[in-house]
């Protein structure tokens, strides 16, 4: 550090300070002072000196002095060390080495580097952490979240070098490509992992509706991949417990091969059920953890009660009672009701065709539907009166000048969501003849989910054909167009059946039928949840006159299937009630929320399972190209494992990356140093000390 002194006005002001100095020590010390004849001419000098101090330091303070301290600081590169710490590197060939030795050999090719860089140290899967231990536990792989980090963290680009070393796989989050070139520093990368060819059959993916009903027919798509297994035979069967409910064996065409199987199996318990997939090992097979998945679906007992009402008998109602009665949890009755008064609280669902229309506007009827909140489906055709339904105020208005239809196909929305349909049953559905639909524009009072849309003469539109929304509990479906009962024969023509006519109208009545309990208190939960989810419960519960509140305490007990009990408490939020609890293993869950309020103890018990997706042992041959590009788009080295020492040289011997030096000034003004005015105190006691010691007064 070097301290120097600086002064507001020039240095040669100090010759007058010392001028006016010694002239004050001299009018005081040596012009008329009886005390100099008592005193030696050392003595008086001494003196003289001591006070021409005094006057010298006061007098130079006018100049505004101010202490400059320069202090030199180096500062390094940076280099950030990124770690892939997913799963999949140690279930693997090579796990023994990366659980036991390769943090090792890292940590000593840092020590190398420090001698150049500063180091930071990061890992990354399902989150970014500032790690210094690498123990490869996370269960998803996020490259995409790293480069967000780097933009957000890292601001020296033009001094900054970043390894990362991982396999090149990832499972979460978006292409890392799109974003590398976004943190503007080079991404020198480490090829790890294993991209040996090797045979493996893996399950991508296994998906079904999460609810159904006893005895019925659940579709199911498995999805599968084998690598390097052209000829092979793949058996694979779902269990539940010890029952086999399905099996089937394909041969396996190209070494890279693709495929969903779509099949339906029959629940015969109610509750949450679990269903085993399993595919059986392949000889030479090493990865064997891809080769299983589970399934698990939320199995109810009840019968459904359904009406189908209408004034004027039309082959589209045989068609709908015909579907409907293949399903024994279904109990179906037509009512005419220009003819038969309907008591709503004997059904769960209604089905309306063509109502209100020309032969009735039943306005007592709609009147009940609404307050009854029952589910229901309505069919819209040439027999709607479109005026009436407008006036109904159900949440959907047809804006339609002339009486006019068109037919219309159905083409299937992808990012429908509320079930599953099969891709099969899909195509043959959009093959299905034309319905008769109004020609109208149609707009919806409330959020609306659009199971298909309208092709017209060919032409793909955005006008919908089935709608599903819900008004505030009232579920809703809008097959807006008559005519499925030729769905029904051309089902039959083409497949000597109606199984894919039948399975598609019991989806969509099946979702309208689940019933919806309303208590005091009452929770909103999933059944099931990924291990690497947060769990979100969401708690209501309403006063006598049923008005939200949350003052009460509303606690709740979580148990494991081993016994294990944890207390949380939830969190008010607005005027519900939240809970948010995470890393939790998988497993089964009972829980218990308890409040007490309005005089009286609310109790809710329910369950969920957290499951386990085992993402990383899906793909485990590594790819080291996504690594090679990621370098190549950003500037930066690509190496593999094996050549870590090179990669270590040429960073550093990496002449464009140098240590700078940064001078640092700070300044303080003399004023504020207490020392100083210490320093003539002291000057001025020493002066008055030695006159005392000296003179004897």
């Amino acid at each position: 550090m070097n301290i120097s002194i600086i002064t507001e006005h020039s240095f040669w002001w100090l010759l007058p300070i010392i001028l006016l100095s010694v002239a004050l020590v001299y009018g005081q010390y040596y012009y008329k002072n009886v005390l100099k004849n008592d005193l030696s001419p050392a003595r008086t000098l001494a003196l003289a000196s001591l006070r021409a101090l005094v006057y010298i330091c006061l007098l130079f303070l006018l100049l505004n002095p101010s202490i400059k301290y320069s202090q030199e600081r180096i500062e390094k590169p940076l280099l950030i060390w990124a770690q892939d710490n997913s799963q999949s590197l140690i279930l693997g060939q090579d796990s023994s080495y990366y659980k036991n030795k390769y943090s090792q050999e890292v940590d000593v090719v840092l020590e190398k580097l420090e001698s150049k860089y500063q180091i930071q140290k990061l890992s990354f899967g399902q989150d970014v952490k500032t790690d210094e231990k690498f123990d490869f536990t996370d269960q998803l792989s996020d490259y995409s979240s790293l480069f967000a980090y780097l933009k957000d963290n890292i601001q020296r680009g033009d001094q900054t070098q970043i390894v990362l070393a991982g396999d090149g796989l990832y499972n979460m989050g978006n292409d890392p490509r799109f974003s590398v070139q976004e943190i503007k520093c080079p991404v020198n990368t480490l090829a790890l992992g294993d991209e040996a060819n090797r045979k493996d059959v893996s399950i991508v993916s296994l998906r079904s509706n999460k609810l159904a009903f006893l005895k019925s027919n659940i579709p199911v798509r498995l999805t599968l991949k084998a690598d390097f297994c052209k000829g092979e035979l793949l058996k694979f069967q779902v269990k539940s417990g010890s029952n086999i409910l399905y099996r089937d064996t394909l041969r396996v065409g190209t070494d890279d091969y693709f495929i969903e199987k779509d099949f339906l199996i029959s629940p015969s318990k109610v509750g949450l059920q679990k269903y085993q997939v399993q595919i059986q090992p392949l000889k030479g097979e090493v990865n064997l953890k891809n080769n299983s998945s589970q399934l698990i679906v939320d199995v109810l007992d009840s019968k459904r009660k359904i009406a189908i009402c209408y004034d004027s008998y039309h082959p589209d109602i045989a068609a709908l009672q015909s579907a409907l009665q293949e399903r024994s949890n279904f109990l179906i009755s037509l009512i005419d009701i220009s003819k038969q008064q309907v008591d709503f609280s004997d059904f769960n669902l209604m089905i309306l065709y063509q109502l209100p229309s020309f032969k009735s506007e039943d306005e007592q009827f709609f009147s009940q539907l609404k307050r009854s909140s029952l589910p229901f489906m309505m069919l819209i055709g040439g027999g709607t009166k479109i005026d009436s339904f407008n006036r109904l105020g159900l949440g959907l208005n047809l804006a339609q000048d002339k009486n006019l239809y068109q037919n219309a196909r159905i083409k299937f929305d992808p990012n429908f969501s509320l079930f599953e349909i099969s891709k099969e049953n899909q195509k043959i559905i959009e093959g299905f003849p034309p319905l008769l639909s109004p020609m109208a524009k149609f707009h919806f009072s409330y959020e609306n989910n659009t199971l298909g849309t309208q092709v017209i003469k060919g032409i793909s539109t955005e006008i919908p054909l089935i709608v599903f929304s819900q008004v505030n509990e009232q579920k809703q479906c809008y097959i807006l167009g008559e005519g499925i009962w030729r769905w029904k024969l051309q089902d039959y023509k083409l497949n000597n059946s109606h199984d894919s006519f039948n399975a598609f109208i019991n989806q969509m009545v099946q979702y309208l039928a689940l019933k919806v309990k309303k208590n005091q208190l009452s929770l909103q939960y999933d059944k099931v949840y990924k291990e690497t989810d947060r769990v979100l419960i969401e708690a209501q519960l309403y006063n006598k006159s049923y008005q939200l509140t949350n003052n009460a305490d509303l606690k709740f007990l979580l148990k494991n299937e081993n016994g294990d009990e944890y207390n949380y408490q939830f969190e008010p939020n607005t005027d519900v009630y939240q809970l948010e609890m995470s890393g939790l293993s998988a497993g089964d869950y009972q829980f218990e929320a308890k409040v007490k309020a309005f005089d009286q103890e609310f109790v809710e018990k329910g369950s969920f399972v957290v499951t386990s997706e085992n993402l990383e042992a899906k793909y485990l041959k590594a790819n080291s190209k996504l690594l090679k590009d990621l370098s190549e788009l950003s500037g930066g080295i690509h190496q593999p494992l094996s050549q870590i020492a090179t990669l270590t040289e040429s960073l550093l011997n990496d002449n464009s990356l140098k240590s700078r030096i940064f001078v640092e000034n700070n300044f303080s003004f003399a004023l504020n140093f207490i020392f100083i005015l210490c320093f003539v105190v002291v000057l001025l006691f020493l002066e008055w000390f030695l006159r005392k010691y000296w003179l004897g007064i």
